[in-house]
């Protein structure tokens, strides 16, 4: 199997103090599995870099083993060092002693003996590694960006610069929900302002092609090169070419119909904050044409039938509050709710303004309204209290549920929805924007619902990724521990073609037989793991090389 060479990192005090190397280094030789054993306190550093390097060049190992910190951390640094030294990079097995040994087993001599039986499993699968190509494609720099609302817009301007164009789609108008607000919270910046300033924007920058009311017919492709074929109004078909793809379509508010007992869409002079607004002129009346003296806004309106909260419900009760204090001084205002969520310092100082304007915040544990000849009629139930409350209006705070439209796209991108109906992160940490659709990202009321920074800075952090991935003049490298079908062993069954979350596994019907496009696939390994007749095989990770791994762990 050739020279294997294993490196120990002491990773400062970490695994030196945790883990005693010098047992395990002799141990590993007594087993003569190994050319030579090198030791460094930190070969992630520039000089364990180099020290590494250097040992390449004059121990000439075949394969190497590095027992260090999680390859999560540092897998792709030592492959670039096994590059620059002309070595096939996928030669080399890494093993995590840190996390998975030093940091979690208190008693060093157990650590000590969990770290070697994984050492020892790990040369015995690099004997097995193949050498690997990266392959890499031609892309396309521009991007798609669907949705014109305030997350779309900010997007494309972000996206959008020279060597860079954006296609900006909405089948709409742009401008999205915020053409209906009047005022922002807890700014209190005018929203007609702030749209008027980003479509401005719009207009001035060259990059950025705008398709209004227009029809998405299919969108095809991968990461680096898409193709959608889109109408426009006057039914003149387009063909636009991009390499990413930012879905930004705004969410729509939740209209309470379920929720009886608060009189909406039964009793007058009862709306919801986004009818209200949308609505709203100078003059704030009742049916009746008669200003309103007291007014009830009810948080979390129907918010047991969506089950989540919405996160900008609250602030925006108190901004409907702050609205009906502006055009009638004189009103009184009590904000019902069940919960404040109160999302961050800004918003708890705007809370703590819109209650100096003598605005009163009651907790209720059930909630109903209804009308007598006069006056609607609040009923509030809690633990303290049960009590009436006469008022001339009724505003019900809402959530906000997926577009229509949401559904669609995760049909075509192969996006799987969550429990809501919302648009599913490709991992909540790590990447909470991307899908395991690659180059397709998710903003603004596709992600989720969120206020309008949260938006904003999801536009920004979905421009970040475009413009880091997809550089003008540079190549894509493809993954290269993808899967790969036998024709000779495969039975055209198709289950690899269910399993596979990227769309890669496809059925060849000429050939009745399964093939995997290595430009979609991310090596997932889902295909190999679930092929009933073992046609289908995850490079790097074959049965052979997991096999020698568990035979040494079990032993």
């Amino acid at each position: 199997m050739g020279r294997i060479g294993l490196f120990l990192c002491e990773c400062g005090p970490n695994i030196a103090e945790a883990i005693d190397l010098d047992h395990i280094a002799q141990a590993i030789e007594k087993d003569a599995a190994v050319s030579k054993i090198e030791r460094h306190k930190l070969l992630c550093s520039e000089e364990g870099k180099k020290f590494l390097a250097t040992s390449l060049a004059a121990n000439k190992f075949d394969r190497i083993v590095i027992a260090a910190c999680s390859p999560k951390q540092h897998e792709t640094t030592f492959m670039d060092v096994l590059s620059n030294h002309k070595m096939n990079q996928y030669l080399m097995q890494m093993v995590n002693i840190r996390e998975q040994c030093a940091w979690v087993t208190p008693d060093k001599k157990a650590a000590t003996e969990k770290a070697l039986t994984s050492i020892r499993a790990a040369i015995h699968r690099v004997k097995y590694h193949e050498e690997l190509e990266k392959k890499e494609i031609e892309c396309n720099p521009a991007a798609i960006i669907i949705g014109g609302g305030i997350a779309g817009i900010e997007a494309a301007l972000r996206t959008a610069h020279s060597n860079r164009q954006v296609y900006l789609l909405t089948e709409d108008t742009l401008g999205g929900t915020i053409k209906d607000q009047r005022l922002l919270a807890p700014t209190m910046q005018s929203a007609q302002e702030l749209l008027e300033k980003k479509l401005e924007a719009l207009e001035k920058n060259d990059h950025i092609e705008i398709y209004e009311h227009c029809t998405i017919d299919e969108i095809l492709g991968f990461f680096g090169n898409f193709v959608a074929r889109v109408r426009t109004s006057d039914n003149k078909p387009h063909s636009l070419k991009a390499g990413a793809i930012v879905l930004a379509l705004d969410g729509q508010p939740y209209v309470p119909v379920a929720t009886d007992n608060l009189g909406y869409g039964t009793i007058d002079d009862v709306y919801t904050a986004a009818e209200f607004e949308a609505q709203l002129s100078e003059n704030v009346v009742t049916k009746s044409m008669v200003a309103p003296n007291t007014v009830a806004i009810i948080h979390c309106s129907g918010r047991e039938q969506l089950g989540y909260c919405s996160k900008m419900c609250c602030v925006n009760s108190m901004k409907i509050a702050q609205i009906f204090k502006k055009h009638l001084g004189n009103i009184k205002i009590t904000q019902f709710y069940k919960d404040l969520c109160i999302p961050d310092a800004r918003s708890e100082t705007y809370y703590k303004e819109t209650k100096t304007q003598g605005i009163v915040f009651v907790r209720y544990q059930d909630i109903s309204v209804t009308r007598d000849q006069n006056h609607l009629a609040v009923r509030v139930k809690s633990p303290d209290e049960d009590k009436t409350y006469p008022v001339d209006m009724v505003i019900l705070s809402t959530g906000s549920i997926p577009s229509p439209q949401v559904k669609r796209f995760s049909q075509m991108f192969n996006i799987p929805l969550d429990e809501y109906g919302f648009c599913k992160e490709e991992h909540t940490i790590l990447e909470p924007i991307s899908t395991v659709t690659e180059g397709v990202y998710i903003i603004s009321g596709m992600y989720g619902p969120g206020n309008l920074y949260d938006s904003v800075s999801q536009a920004g952090a979905a421009a970040g990724k475009i413009l880091s991935s997809l550089v003008p003049g540079k190549r894509l490298v493809l993954e290269a521990k993808t899967s790969t079908v036998s024709e000779t062993m495969c039975m055209g069954c198709g289950i690899c073609v269910e399993v596979c979350a990227y769309g890669a596994a496809q059925l060849d019907e000429t050939k009745r037989i399964s093939i995997v496009n290595e430009v979609l696939c991310r090596g997932c390994g889902n295909c190999a793991a679930a092929c009933p007749s073992g046609a289908a095989l995850h490079r790097h990770f074959t049965n052979r090389q997991i096999f020698q791994e568990m035979n040494q762990i079990l032993k």
